[in-house]
């Protein structure tokens, strides 16, 4: 398996890179910056489920000092990227054992590390500094409690107790919540000062002598930090990642950069997997707080099936969160006036809605929006019953239902009930925003009508008494879109008389780089990302083929791909119809969305940088569900091979009723092998 390798030092990378060198073990993240950087650097240590907001600002995750700040200096200089250039440095970044190491060549110094974060939470750090002749250095080490936040600070009480090489961090957030950070120095050094957090060490070096320091840094809720050895707990690291990559990796027949992209984003949702915590994963995983570290509906509809296939017990923590955050879909329901479970658009650890009424900022005035995101993007609620139906349909695991899992699709039941209107005898969704977002508040919107539509008739065995009675004459009465004589569906009422603009004129009329589209978009058939494409994938065994055609050819004119999740939805469906050098395309679009050195960091004002697991998860999808053809039939596993010409074959490996099998793949021929790990 192939490292994620980068030479040479920009400034201008630093963003980029920060989240492209990301290491994480799904509760905690740690941007890939240098040891040299600081807060303006955008360095984060984050904690997925652990919230905080400060004043009027948004609430978000939590970011916590940063323990493995070193900075390097002698008599009249500093070896730091920031202020000296380097004769070579790399960053790589081991795809395998998910270890990110750096080296970088100074005129009198090497300068190595590597770092890690553990199953049981603990950031490992190994740092090296190697005379190239007789020098004196001196070492500036310790917890940086400069906290980069994008609505900070979140710490009203901070403070640090030493006891020799051993830091405990105490934090209190503005709400009240005490967090703790206990971090262990080891450094063979006893000429040195103490400060403030930090360690001053003086050392002397032969040429080729090497000093090394060792860092543990761990998050606990309580003071309690046992100490292992750093070899130990790597190559606890490494096996365990031998095992996730053994069931997860997907081999290729095909060049070898069209594997290294499916590795790299495979790695970005092994990094993500946590059977430990219920906390679900956030739109931007746990490479820092954008999106406020929320949870939103990229992780049923796109990530739930990746760990539903290849790690059971993470998917099953997925949909505990939803489980567990019932009461805040209720309370949102209540809120608005509704019956049942209205989920967040923008979840965090109550699920009480986190999604602000103005979302976003004016790119020229700075002035912040109303959107309606919170109140109308009800597909959320209908997108986890999917996610749940799907993870019982494909593991055979009925226990959630009873953990919790029949009582939220019940009350998701009750919710499209409370919601929907009586018009002329038929029950409609009206003033809601599909996946679609550039058109707000339309009426009838397919996607969501139809994914209401099966929540129920999909759930109607799992219903009791007068709610089952309820929705079937409820469901009889449901206005669906009609699919026309030339097999197209309307996105929304009234979308067809939409002006016919293209995506360029649509951004010729912008007012800046980054002003938000939907303020064009809205008034022509211009679309953010798949939403008719969408629904026709997810449920591709209700619709013919010449549907899904139909509508390909006609939305993808208007779809600006403007959402990381578009991608792979065309990928699956091109595949579906044998557009394969398309299916390719969107399948690399997804793959290498955090590879480029040209993402989209800011949104109308609005810092949205990050990783993207959804859209990893979405080639990892595209390559499965869309060009494997992966089908589940009666218990029967069945493929429909659409190979690209780039790519000759596949090997790779499901969960499917608690039982795990190989499939190898070539072309129209394939071959599915029960596995037996014993």
């Amino acid at each position: 398996m192939k490292k994620l390798i980068k030479s040479g030092f920009s400034q201008d990378n630093i963003l980029h890179y920060g989240n492209m060198f990301l290491i994480g073990n799904g509760h905690l993240g740690y941007r890939g910056t240098l040891e040299e950087y600081t807060s303006d650097e955008k360095v984060a240590f984050n904690v997925v489920g652990l919230y905080d907001k400060y004043l009027d600002k948004w609430r978000e995750s939590v970011n916590m000092p940063n323990p493995l700040f070193i900075k390097v200096s002698s008599e009249d200089k500093v070896y730091s990227l920031l202020e000296k250039e380097a004769i070579e440095h790399k960053m790589i970044l081991d795809l395998e054992k998910a270890i990110l190491k750096r080296k970088t060549e100074f005129d009198d110094v090497f300068i190595k590390s590597e770092r890690f974060i553990t199953d049981d939470d603990t950031l490992c750090s190994l740092y090296e500094v190697k005379s190239k002749k007789d020098i004196c250095l001196n070492i500036l080490l310790g917890l940086d409690l400069n906290i980069y936040d994008i609505n900070g600070p979140h710490f009203k009480d901070k403070s640090v107790e030493r006891n020799n090489n051993t830091l405990l961090f105490r934090g209190i957030t503005n709400e009240g919540k005490q967090v703790f950070e206990n971090i262990v120095y080891q450094f063979d050094c006893n000429d040195y000062a103490y400060q403030n957090g930090y360690f001053d060490l003086h050392i002397s070096l032969k040429t080729n002598q090497s000093f090394k320091i060792y860092v543990f840094a761990k998050v606990t809720m309580d003071n309690c930090f046992p100490l292992k050895k750093y070899n130990e707990l790597k190559r606890k690291q490494v096996d365990r990642f031998r095992k996730l990559w053994d069931v997860s990796r997907v081999k290729l027949d095909a060049k070898s950069n069209i594997q290294f992209y499916t590795d790299y984003s495979i790695y970005h949702l092994l990094i993500l997997g946590n059977d430990k915590y219920a906390h679900s994963i956030p739109a931007r995983g746990v490479s820092g707080q954008v999106y406020k570290g929320a949870i939103f509906w990229d992780t049923e509809i796109f990530m739930l099936p990746f760990f539903t296939l290849t790690n059971p017990q993470v998917a099953k923590k997925l949909i505990e969160y939803r489980i567990n955050t019932l009461d805040g879909a209720l309370a949102k329901a209540k809120e608005f006036g509704y019956e049942g479970a209205f989920y967040a658009w923008e979840s965090q650890e109550t699920g009480l809605e986190a999604c602000s009424l103005y979302n976003i900022t004016d790119a020229i005035t700075g002035i912040p929006l109303r959107t309606y995101f919170n109140e109308k993007q009800i597909h959320i609620s209908f997108d986890i019953v999917y996610g749940i139906l799907n993870y019982v349909n494909i593991t055979g695991d009925k226990s959630v239902l009873e953990l919790g899992a029949r009582r939220v699709i019940e009350e998701v039941i009750r919710f499209i009930m409370s919601y929907s209107k009586l018009v002329n005898g038929k029950y409609h969704l009206l003033d809601v925003i599909g996946p679609d977002e550039y058109h707000e508040r339309v009426d009838d919107n397919a996607f969501t009508t139809y994914m209401a539509y099966y929540a129920i008739m999909d759930s109607l065995d799992l219903l009791d008494g007068n709610l089952k009675e309820e929705a079937k004459v409820f469901v009889d009465k449901m206005w669906l879109p009609a699919i026309g004589n030339d097999g197209l569906i309307e996105q929304f009422k009234g979308y067809f008389e939409k002006e016919d603009a293209t995506i360029d004129m649509v951004k010729s009329r912008l007012r800046c780089e980054n002003d938000y589209w939907g303020f064009e978009a809205s008034k022509t058939k211009v679309i953010k990302q798949a939403d008719v494409l969408t629904l026709l994938v997810l449920h591709n065994d209700r619709f013919s083929k010449d549907i899904i055609k139909a509508n390909y050819d006609y939305y993808e004119h208007f779809t600006e791909h403007g959402s990381s999740l578009s991608a792979s939805m065309y990928s699956i469906a091109a595949s579906m119809i044998g557009y394969n050098d398309f299916a390719y395309q969107m399948f690399l679009k997804s793959a290498m969305i955090d590879l480029g050195l040209k993402q989209k960091m800011f949104a109308g004002g609005i810092y949205i940088g990050g990783t993207h697991p959804a859209s990893n998860a979405g080639a990892y999808l595209s390559l499965i569900f869309g060009m494997a053809g992966l089908r589940f039939n009666n218990g029967k596993l069945l493929l429909n091979p659409c190979l690209p010409k780039q790519i000759k074959g596949m090997d790779f490996k499901i969960n499917y009723l608690g039982k795990k099998y190989n499939i190898v793949l070539k072309q129209e021929q394939y071959e599915i092998t029960e596995v037996n790990d014993d």
